[in-house]
């Protein structure tokens, strides 16, 4: 609807009728199909003058983005590179240490000895995180070593093509989410939403308050200051 009232056509490509999207009055063009790359590329044939939407579509785009780019497809927000840069764990840790937000220790897994060597030095629990998925999928946190070998070998199977991080799980530690809205790298809009349990409890299956009720201000000062860092160093727009 904005898009219309701006003057532009819309076309909307999802397999799921239950979803508001897919009411007949919300697009110009609506297409039921696979969110592939095959499937994508050949709508957008029909409409090669067209740009491509991926920040409103959750994990599937954000997996075609670089496939997309590679086709030449003209994508509107944030660069696929930079898209890449949040979705693989190591480039995202490793960016994050860069611009300086602070982060738990982590090593990204290249063998089973050297992570067994790491999970030892810094101490268990530690949590295994693999690239590109949806809903923290293989997502686990270990508790001992012989937890470690069966959950890395889950991460690797769901993230076969793109790196998996191990990192200190902080225990008793207070889980806050900030969703934020930026335009060219430059945060616009945010809000702070606080989980009732602690870490380790998924978003799907936690309370949470939004606005943040039991925060101080100088944390949320340093969140909304993380927040505006990572999204300048990804030059988010979306």
């Amino acid at each position: 609807r904005t898009m219309r009232s701006l003057g532009h056509s819309s076309t909307m490509v999802n397999y799921n009728p239950e979803t508001v999207s897919t009411d007949y009055d919300e697009c110009d063009y609506l297409f039921f199909e696979e969110l592939s790359l095959e499937r994508v590329l050949d709508i957008y044939d029909r409409q090669p003058t067209a740009r491509v939407v991926l920040s409103v579509g959750g994990q599937i785009p954000k997996n075609l983005a670089l496939p997309l780019s590679r086709a030449n497809v003209k994508i509107v927000g944030t660069h696929p590179e930079m898209i890449d840069t949040a979705e693989n764990r190591y480039k995202f840790s490793r960016m994050l240490d860069t611009i300086g937000v602070d982060q738990p220790q982590w090593k990204e897994l290249t063998n089973i000895d050297d992570i067994r060597v790491f999970c030892e030095s810094v101490g268990y629990p530690c949590l295994v995180r693999p690239s590109y998925v949806l809903s923290g999928a293989a997502m686990n946190v270990v508790h001992s070593p012989a937890d470690l070998t069966q959950f890395l070998t889950e991460a690797a199977a769901v993230s076969k093509d793109h790196p998996v991080v191990i990192s200190k799980f902080i225990e008793d530690a207070k889980e806050i989410e900030v969703d934020a809205v930026a335009d060219s790298g430059e945060v616009v809009l945010y809000a702070v939403s606080e989980h009732v349990e602690n870490a380790g409890v998924h978003s799907g299956d936690a309370t949470i308050v939004c606005p943040a009720q039991d925060l101080e201000e100088v944390t949320i000062k340093k969140l909304i200051a993380a927040t505006r860092q990572i999204a300048s160093a990804l030059h988010v727009s979306g």
